[in-house]
């Protein structure tokens, strides 16, 4: 007697006992990393605008500053306008522009406080040119000629200098000047006024301590 052949069933529940196919969770995980993937790269996919608020509040001060920076470099070019006027008229009438705007250099930083750090650059540039034997360590005295029948009242930049050289914690005898002269009582001047403000300002209990010279 022949026998029956037997076909593969799947028995009913059997899923339950078997699990999930490993083979199709991998797949499933490549294909949602790659979703997430593409996602990150494009950045927003142009959605509808959640925050109204946020958006009209980054477009109005954007705008508002960018205004602003369109008005100064308007103004910056209004000013260079001007500037490139002045320089023609000065040239015209032999001015030596590049001394023009080392005056301007120097000046302005005297007005962030550089000037004691500038005289004793200057003095220590002559000195060099005096130790080299250089001609121009020769004439200095030239450059303090004052003009026939000046009378102005003297300048007060011998005292500034010294005290910017106290606040720099220069010793006092570092005055540039030679003594004896007007310009050299003027920066020793300077130099005692730092010295005895900041010894005051030490007494009421303001400051911290005055430079060690």
């Amino acid at each position: 007697m022949a026998k029956k052949k037997r076909n593969a069933q799947q028995l009913e529940g059997a899923g339950e006992f078997l699990g999930t196919d490993p083979e199709k969770d991998a797949i499933e995980r490549i294909a949602a990393a790659r979703a997430a993937a593409e996602k990150d790269k494009g950045g927003d996919n142009g959605g509808p605008i959640m925050d109204e608020d946020a958006w009209r509040r980054a477009c109005n001060e954007y705008t508002a500053e960018m205004l602003t920076m369109e008005d100064l470099e308007r103004q910056k070019s209004e000013v260079a306008g001007r500037i490139s006027s002045i320089r023609k008229v000065a040239k015209k009438l032999k001015v030596d522009w590049d001394l023009v705007r080392r005056y301007y250099a120097d000046h302005k930083n005297i007005r962030k406080g550089g000037m004691g750090a500038m005289v004793s650059d200057e003095r220590r540039y002559r000195q060099l040119l005096v130790l080299m034997d250089s001609p121009l360590g020769t004439q200095f005295t030239l450059w303090q000629v004052e003009p026939e029948g000046a009378t102005s009242k003297p300048s007060m930049e011998p005292e500034l200098a010294g005290q910017h050289a106290w606040s720099n914690k220069e010793p006092r005898q570092n005055n540039p000047y030679q003594q004896g002269t007007e310009e050299f009582v003027q920066w020793d001047n300077g130099w005692v006024a730092a010295e005895t403000h900041a010894t005051a300002q030490i007494g009421r209990g303001n400051g911290a301590g005055a430079p060690a010279h």
